[in-house]
């Protein structure tokens, strides 16, 4: 227990002084049981008898009560009667001189986004495309595995590059589903492709770095190269993604490009194998790196799957990034990269000073769903869900608008689409979103996602965890939030 002793007077009073002003200041409330005379008198690094004697005096002044078998506590009705000190609130000092890295870090405010209104009715309709849903028996097959992983606790640290197990497993999985060349060496487990981002960052970035990143493009990239001191170089896409050679000139002095190829995002476009193979060789020749973020790629629907841009290329020039936080649900800071050998080194170091590695008792219960077969049956099942949704998505969109007031992409993969208001300015994207709050349903702006202000309003919306029933109903408050004046 932590008592602040004064160093006023004989050790008793100094006690008693600080028992004293806990309970006047009402830390310490009424029926309060305090440590036993021993106890208290170790934590204080004192005799016994300067602590029982100091008990005696707070009882004698009623401010104590002693019961036999229970120890002492704080008398009730003194407790209760004392006249609190006002709270006075705490003043926040600037802090002194730090780094350029905190500074440009709390300036990005990655924790404020995206932003959620308090004010906006909990029962509104809500196209968030941050989360998904994972059903009663996925959650029921985790549960299970992590309880028996938890059975058998790994003490020691873990590896920092993961559970080799688990590295053998994700290797052979991204093979068949994804086309990704690498072995379980070739894999490091991290908490969530966040800390892929930021670890890639800081392998490849030095103050002033130029790093090409797609426009729009995921916040989080942004942030944590911005955060490690890149110099970004903003690269409009299209409906097929990045086209580098648009944009080599403005990056002949790039160190890496940052791409969704299978999914664009936010857009949902997809880079066809021309666009790719001329990336792989603007690499090689720029000696750069590719860094590809295969976001939400694992769910296509009413199209075949699509290999990776990893598994093309042929030396060793692609960072590739992965999470489960899609396939099973974001609460679980599990993702994985596979690191080309030049770089394997250098990026488990950083990981080993990040953190010294990523849970092993959640590694083990994943590692038990994906060898059990659990994993795959829970991707599949979500994926006929989400597929079910998009098709009510794209039904209701068809029904309310046409081309001329709005224009829609994404909708093959992923659990969200993008929007284009053909008829409403980019500045106006807010007043859209506003409205369809006041009708009850949520919506979300897709400006922040740019580093080059679009000319229309953009809207994302995400389906993953919206009732069926919900979608067209959603839908048709929107329409009604875009014809009010």
């Amino acid at each position: 227990m932590l008592l602040h002793l004064n160093g006023d007077g004989p050790l008793y009073r100094q006690v008693a002084d600080a028992i004293r002003e806990k309970i006047r200041s009402g830390r310490w409330p009424g029926g309060k049981r305090l440590p036993g005379t021993r106890t208290l008198a170790r934590d204080l690094g004192v005799s016994r008898i300067v602590v029982l004697v100091a008990y005696e005096q707070l009882v004698a002044e009623g401010y104590l009560t002693t019961r036999r078998g229970s120890g002492s506590h704080v008398v009730e009705q003194v407790a209760d009667r004392l006249e609190r000190p006002r709270a006075t609130p705490r003043k926040v000092r600037r802090p002194g001189p730090l780094s350029a890295y905190a500074a440009r870090a709390l300036s990005l405010e990655p924790q404020a986004f995206p932003p959620r209104k308090a004010t906006v009715d909990s029962r509104a309709i809500d196209f968030s495309y941050t989360r998904t849903l994972p059903d009663e028996r996925t959650l029921e097959s985790w549960r299970r595995a992590l309880s028996r992983a938890a059975a058998r606790p790994f003490l020691d640290y873990p590896d920092p590059a993961g559970s080799e197990r688990l590295r053998k497993l994700i290797a052979a999985d991204l093979q068949e589903q994804r086309g990704v060349v690498g072995e379980a060496d070739d894999v490091v487990v991290v908490n969530g492709s966040q800390q892929a981002l930021d670890i890639t960052a800081r392998l490849l970035v030095s103050e002033g770095t130029s790093i090409g990143i797609e426009d729009p493009h995921y916040q989080g990239t942004r942030q944590a190269f911005l955060a490690a001191g890149a110099t970004l170089v903003p690269c409009a896409v299209d409906g097929q993604g990045l086209d580098i050679g648009r944009h080599a000139a403005r990056l002949r002095s790039a160190r890496a490009v940052c791409v969704t190829p299978s999914h664009q995002f936010p857009t949902g476009g997809v880079m066809p194998v021309a666009r790719r193979l001329e990336l792989l060789s603007w690499a090689r020749a720029q000696d750069a790196w590719v860094v590809e973020d295969d976001y939400e790629s694992e769910f296509r629907h009413g199209v075949g799957a699509i290999s990776a841009l990893q598994g093309l290329d042929e030396r060793g020039r692609v960072v590739y990034l992965g999470t489960f936080a899609r396939s099973l649900f974001p609460g679980l800071r599990l993702g994985y990269v596979v690191v080309p050998p030049a770089l394997r080194d250098h990026f488990r170091a950083i990981k080993w000073l990040a953190d010294r590695g990523s849970s092993f008792t959640e590694q083990r219960a994943l590692a038990e769903l994906m060898e059990s077969g659990a994993y795959e049956s829970a991707r599949r099942r979500l994926g006929r869900s989400l597929a079910h949704k998009r098709d009510a998505l794209v039904a209701a969109l068809r029904a309310t608008f046409d081309e001329r007031e709005l224009i829609w992409s994404g909708a093959t993969s992923g659990a969200h689409v993008f929007l284009r208001l053909r008829r409403v300015r980019a500045r106006d994207t807010g007043r859209v979103v506003e409205r369809a709050a006041r009708l009850g349903v949520r919506v979300y702006s897709g400006l922040p996602y740019f580093l080059r202000a679009p000319r229309e309003a953009i809207l994302i919306l995400g389906y993953a965890t919206v009732r069926d029933a919900d979608i067209a109903v959603g839908i048709s408050r929107l329409g009604r939030a875009l014809d009010e004046p």
